[in-house]
Order: C-alpha cells, then structure tokens, then sequence
C-alpha cells in the first residue's frame, strides 16, 4: 500500500481507536505509527493476516492497557481492520463510522513519521512508559452497530488543529518530539517479521506480552 492511502487510513482508525479506547496523547501517536507501519506493508490479500497483522498487534500490547488491549481484540473493526472481498481491500472501520468526520485532531507524529519502525530488530515500543490517565483507564462504552454521536471535525479540520497543537507545543517548551519513556533495565524483545514470502493463512489469537511494563493496569464494509 502506498504511503499516502496508508497515511490517510492510518489517521482514521487511530483516530477512532483514540476514540472508543480512550488513548491519551502518548498511545495515540504510538498507535498511529503502528497502523501505519501495518497498512505500509499490505500489497496483497496475504499479507493481511499473517506475520505483519500479528507484529502489528505484538506491538500495541505494549502500549495499551489491559482493558484497552482487551477491547481491541473484541472489536473486529480494531482487530482485523483491513478484509479482502470480491478482489478488493475493506476497510472496516467504514462500517461503523462516517467517512472523513474526526473526534480529535491529528497525532503530533502524523507529520513526521512515514514508516520505520517495523523494520528495527527489536520492538520500538516494548519497555516505553506510556502516560495514561489512570491504573485502571476504561474504554469508552458505546452501543453496537453505527457510534452514537457524529465525530466533530473534517479531515482538514484534524490535521489544521493537530498542526496547531504541535506549534504550541514547542512554542510552550512541553514537547520534546518524542513519546513514551524507556525504563532503565529494559530489555526489549527481538521482532523480526522475516521475509517477504512467509504468511500465515489463518489468524492466530495474539497472547498479550508478559514483559514488565508499568503502563499495564491490572463489520465488513466501507470502500477502498
């Protein structure tokens, strides 16, 4: 998938992952570089479940909760977010939320990264501390079928507002460019996705990490 589609794809899953799970600023843009890593790597209807899909879903284990991973597993348009059907990709999401309408604005990574991460032999986000907003944080609880509630802004409302927020930012002296904190001892766990021709034709049930991280409390549909 190119760059721009999986860009702009990336902005409106992590977007509404940040959403119904409640992320704060930190999770987001970790969740945004792992979406987008994910969706870089899909060319074809093989790629979407096999070691790619399961590095994608290794890597936010580290940065969820316990009870945001578990919602993410339980929501098949979070978990399996891309399907293939009558030859073509499907975007899940699309099944339950309205095309380019947005509940916050862009992540502060959504200008800067383009990829990259996915191609460390060790995990990028393994052994980080990532600010939540409690021990115990919920996902939000939300009715099935279609959100309750019309997400507020457009795209270009997103991203203008997620500009203006990252100026701010450094005009305030509070960002450093950066999220997440690495704890010192850390070892990180090697994930290698191998090469270009090892797939898996079925998905397998992700196990959540059991590495020491302090941040661990406790629909078909849409269109190309």
């Amino acid at each position: 998938m190119s760059y721009s589609r999986a860009r702009n794809q990336a902005l409106f899953l992590t977007d509404k992952m940040a959403y119904e799970l409640m992320l704060t600023d930190d999770q987001y843009n970790a969740c945004y570089e792992i979406n987008l890593d994910y969706l870089m790597l899909i060319s074809t209807s093989g790629d979407l479940f096999g070691i790619y899909w399961e590095r994608r879903n290794s890597e936010l284990s580290y940065v969820l909760t316990s009870a945001q991973f578990s919602r993410f597993i339980a929501s098949e348009y979070f978990y399996r977010p891309v399907t293939w059907a009558n030859n073509r990709f499907y975007y899940s999401i699309y099944s339950r939320y309205e095309r380019n309408r947005y509940f916050r604005p862009a992540p502060a990574v959504y200008e800067t990264y383009r990829g990259g991460n996915r191609t460390y032999r060790n995990s990028a986000y393994n052994g980080r501390q990532f600010k939540i907003n409690g021990q115990n944080q919920q996902p939000r609880t939300l009715g099935g079928g279609k959100s309750a509630g019309r997400p507020p802004l457009k795209k270009s409302e997103a991203i203008r507002q997620g500009r203006q927020q990252n100026t701010n930012q450094w005009k305030n002296g509070t960002s450093n460019g950066t999220f997440g904190t690495r704890q010192s001892g850390t070892t990180q766990r090697q994930t290698t996705i191998g090469g270009g021709n090892q797939r898996n034709t079925q998905p397998s049930t992700p196990q959540r990490s059991t590495t020491t991280n302090t941040n661990k409390s406790s629909g078909l549909g849409g269109h190309r």
